[in-house]
């Protein structure tokens, strides 16, 4: 089975023009405009357009570690994000 690795394994994996948290990101919430339609789709695709380079500003890694600070991800072997402290 052959793995295909990046050139530059800093850089990360790009879909089109987008990271790859962008992209099923962007996927995602064409996904459901188009289901729920009229103006509430458009709103979702504006604020998308509005989002996306709002979050290009942020480090790599972003969403995910949004998505652990909201309670939405846990990460095995990792405090959560209401502790305070944490002894290894």
């Amino acid at each position: 089975m052959d793995e295909r690795l990046p050139q530059y394994l800093h850089k990360p994996v790009q879909i089109l023009w987008f990271g790859s948290d962008e992209f099923v990101l962007v996927i995602t919430v064409i996904f459901v405009a188009v289901i729920v339609g009229g103006m509430l789709g458009w709103a979702l695709v504006a604020g998308l357009l509005l989002f996306v380079p709002w979050l290009r500003t942020k480090p790599r890694g972003f969403i995910p570690h949004m998505a652990w600070r909201w309670g939405l991800v846990r990460w095995s072997n990792y405090p959560g994000p209401t502790q305070t402290r944490f002894y290894e």
